[in-house]
């Protein structure tokens, strides 16, 4: 908004067209209160009509966006020549707050495309949820030297059993059970020794973690290897 009394006394003809904007509509009026110049001038815009008439149906070269050379008009008095004057300062004014307006809406295209590059990623990449999940030892029996760790976690289903073995038979089958609270007893996992004597299965089991009372690695025999109280 311009705030000098000279500013301010320029923006009578926007004030007569009706383009200014609602700050600028109120400084000018409180202005037109004490200022009598242009008391005076706004009474004598009798011309107003004829200037509109010349400057044509598509608003004329004093409010065009781009200037465009015409004849000018014959004026026969200084008021009209002010007004034309004052016509001129509006179109400037609205090209400048175009330009303004472009380059922020530029800026702001900017921002956004750099906010959503940044964003994107971020969003497209799914997140894996953390599960609750304990972890037990089991302690090998007398007479074998078994080393197994299992990770009991907790799933809307039931429980899931990953289990890491080191140093076990290489050969026939082993198995994991599930011994619940009563004392019975189910298999969880099932799978074939390897040469390495190593071996990384998953098993299941429908009994929750508070469920389980112990966790037992056998031979496909029978013969307990190692067990873990949870």
């Amino acid at each position: 908004m311009t705030t000098g009394s000279d500013d301010l006394h320029v923006l009578l003809g926007a004030y007569v067209l009706g383009g200014l904007s609602d700050d600028d509509h109120r400084a000018f009026s409180e202005h037109l209160r004490s200022c009598r110049q242009c008391q005076t001038e706004l009474g004598q815009v009798s011309g107003m009509p004829r200037l509109l008439d010349l400057a044509g149906p598509e608003g004329g070269p004093h409010l065009s966006d781009t200037p465009v050379a015409v004849p000018a008009p014959l004026l026969t008095d200084h008021d009209d020549e002010h007004l034309v004057t004052l016509l001129g300062e509006v179109g400037r004014r609205r090209r400048r707050r175009r330009a303004w307006m472009s380059v922020v809406a530029a800026a702001a295209a900017v921002v956004l495309f750099a906010a959503g590059a940044w964003l994107g990623p971020q969003l497209l990449t799914p997140t894996t949820p953390t599960l609750p999940t304990t972890h037990v030892a089991a302690a090998a029996v007398a007479g074998s030297q078994v080393r197994i760790d299992i990770a009991l976690v907790t799933r809307g289903w039931g429980t899931q059993l990953d289990v890491n073995c080191e140093d076990m038979p290489t050969n026939g089958e082993l198995a994991l059970w599930v011994i619940d609270r009563s004392g019975k007893a189910t298999t969880a996992a099932s799978w074939r020794a390897t040469p390495a004597g190593y071996s990384r299965v998953t098993g299941a089991t429908a009994l929750r973690p508070n469920e389980i009372q112990a966790l037992e690695v056998r031979t496909g025999t029978g013969k307990v290897l190692a067990k873990a109280r949870t």
